[in-house]
């Protein structure tokens, strides 16, 4: 069940000028972690494992990737769509990390604002299929699709480790791609 809740759009940073889902027995699962929340930067890529069914077919370590938004929320595209939520949903998965993007604080702005823009589109099925895909501008987008797709559409860093084609990944962009690209650093782990 998906209920939006209008913040207002006054002051106080970018989360409250969304309008942010609260998807009602829609959370991540997992063991925890104890992943340290403070150390976020607006524009910083979480990514997690042990929150999907897919954790144990998708490559790489990680499997699902959202944005820090700033004032405790992240967005991120999620089985319903793109939505906002409470950063503290991280502590539920099994290996949590935060990741910084090696762009200017503007450009950091400038993608969160971006994805902001995409809350309430309906999340991309295409990553199911091998061959799959990524656009920057879409109707809908899949997790780590919406991450890379920010950091694009404002002349950031491309930070898709593969980005043409690649025989693990496909066209797609993973969240170990995310965390394997150049223009990306571990800040911190937890499991």
């Amino acid at each position: 069940m998906l209920a939006l809740v209008n913040n207002g759009a006054n002051g106080g940073g970018a989360a409250e000028a969304t309008t942010e889902a609260k998807l009602v027995g829609d959370t991540w699962g997992g063991d925890g972690n104890n992943l340290d929340l403070s150390l976020l930067r607006v524009g910083d890529i979480i990514l997690v494992s042990g929150v999907i069914v897919g954790d144990k077919v998708m490559p790489g370590h990680y499997t699902h990737a959202a944005m820090y938004i700033g004032n405790g929320k992240m967005i991120e595209a999620w089985k319903n769509g793109v939505r906002v939520v409470d950063v503290s949903m991280v502590r539920n998965a099994n290996d949590a990390a935060i990741y910084r993007v090696k762009t200017s604080d503007t450009i950091k702005q400038r993608a969160v604002q971006w994805a902001l823009t995409k809350v309430g589109l309906p999340y991309d099925y295409i990553w199911l299929t091998y061959i799959g895909g990524k656009q920057v501008e879409g109707c809908c987008y899949y997790c780590s699709e919406l991450v890379w797709a920010a950091y694009k559409a404002v002349g950031g860093p491309d930070i898709d480790q593969n980005p043409g084609w690649s025989w693990k990944y496909g066209y797609n962009v993973a969240p170990q791609e995310l965390a394997d690209d150049g223009d990306t650093y571990l800040v911190a782990y937890s499991s």
